[in-house]
């Protein structure tokens, strides 16, 4: 019998982990339109799990995993109709609206455009800005005036760091090259708006993590989130793993944060929590800083 419960708490042990915690912010997730769902993600996922089969069953599963994990905030990207669609369905405040852009002009958007939006609360998050699939960088002028406005009216920015999936620039992102995924190409971003809050996406990705860990050295106010790293494949759990065992070496993991980047998978979600909390040279503390903590003042949330 002893047996028998011994292994019923192992087959258990990955929801538990999942949980176990008390808050979460997740500074990354996606939100779609029924036009735009899929466009850019590949039928099932690297260890062969499809995605989910539209987008309100996408919408719904992502928030069952929120009331789930007790995720209290989220920072959502997508089309501006998509986001309004789940910040208008989102009972429990949780959403954060965020724009998916890759250029500036996306989605019809013009300065006065993004301005009016930002005003009316329509855009408390500029990005995921994926400069990189366009073939720019953050440091290009098309993306100052914009930038200009976010210091301005203290909304903080998010942008894409690393690569994207692959083979993807011979297809949706023809002009997506890897050198543009170099978080030190936003130095300039950095020197020219000194009080925009601003966070790299994915951590500067497989490709620059200790560039990632230098640019934070440098600058105080840079925050990441390490959204995608945690599940989307082995290669990337391992480099996440170093980076946050360099990062907490070089005492900046107070500004690392939780992100899951779920694109149409819910189920990512789960699995970066548990992998996150299955690293034993974080501490609980170093856990619930990535968690709740570190996120919960870059966003200046109260309590």
């Amino acid at each position: 019998m002893k047996k028998i419960l011994a292994l019923l708490a192992f087959a258990l042990l990955p929801t538990l982990v999942a949980v176990s915690q008390t808050r979460i912010i997740d500074m990354h997730i996606h939100s779609y339109t029924e036009s735009d769902f899929g466009e850019r993600e590949a039928p099932t996922d690297h260890y062969g799990v499809k995605g989910s089969v539209n987008a309100e069953q996408h919408r719904m599963e992502t928030f069952a995993a929120f009331e789930r994990f007790n995720i209290v905030k989220a920072v959502v990207s997508g089309n501006p109709e998509s986001v309004k669609n789940w910040k208008e369905k989102d009972k429990d405040s949780r959403v954060i609206r965020g724009i998916l852009s890759f250029l500036p002009d996306d989605h019809g958007m013009n300065i006065v455009k993004f301005e009016q939006m930002v005003k009316a609360g329509e855009i408390q998050i500029f990005g995921e800005l994926g400069p990189y699939y366009s073939g720019t960088t953050l440091s290009d002028s098309i993306w100052q005036p914009y930038l200009k406005i976010c210091e301005q009216y203290d909304i903080p920015v998010a942008v894409h760091t690393g690569g994207g999936d692959p083979l993807g620039n011979n297809s949706w992102a023809p002009k997506a090259r890897l050198p543009l995924g170099d978080p030190y190409l936003i130095e300039d971003v950095l020197v020219k708006y000194p009080k925009l809050r601003l966070y790299l996406m994915h951590a500067g990705g497989e490709d620059w993590p200790e560039h990632a860990i230098r640019l934070m050295a440098y600058y105080p106010q840079l925050y990441t989130d390490i959204a995608v790293l945690l599940w989307v494949e082995p290669n990337t759990q391992r480099y996440v793993t170093d980076f946050l065992r360099n990062i907490k070496h070089a005492g900046y993991l107070d500004r690392v944060m939780f992100g899951s980047d779920q694109m149409i998978w819910p189920y990512a979600i789960e699995k970066s929590i548990d992998f996150l909390n299955s690293l034993d040279f974080l501490t609980e503390e170093d856990k619930e800083g990535i968690f709740y903590g570190n996120a919960a003042r870059f966003l200046k949330l109260k309590e």
